[in-house]
């Protein structure tokens, strides 16, 4: 099992396979598994961002909407899909297509 210090992973910039910039990492999905912690899953893009700032602590309306925009400005990367080999350059291993939006 590798382990990375997440502080290397958060801000970093994420390339395709063809090196384009897909979008920076902004949280880290982890996940209990006995006595480990694992992450599961990288959430990227603009979406990601307002995930990481809290939105949930606005007010009402302006929470609803705030959340609705992040959903479709957020992409999920599976732990599988990523190669993180070199912590600061990370990159998929899979087509874009190959992604969840949510």
């Amino acid at each position: 099992m590798t382990q990375i210090n997440i502080d290397l992973l958060v801000g970093q910039r994420v390339l395709t396979r063809e090196g384009v910039t897909l979008g920076r990492i902004e949280a880290i999905k982890i996940v209990r598994d006995r006595d480990a912690w694992l992450v599961s899953e990288f959430h990227i893009g603009p979406g990601a961002l307002l995930e990481r700032l809290a939105i949930g602590l606005l007010p009402g309306l302006l929470r609803e909407a705030m959340e609705r925009r992040a959903r479709s400005h957020r992409q999920r990367i599976s732990w599988n899909q990523i190669d993180l080999s070199d912590p600061r350059h990370p990159r998929l291993v899979c087509d874009e297509a190959a992604l969840r939006r949510q």
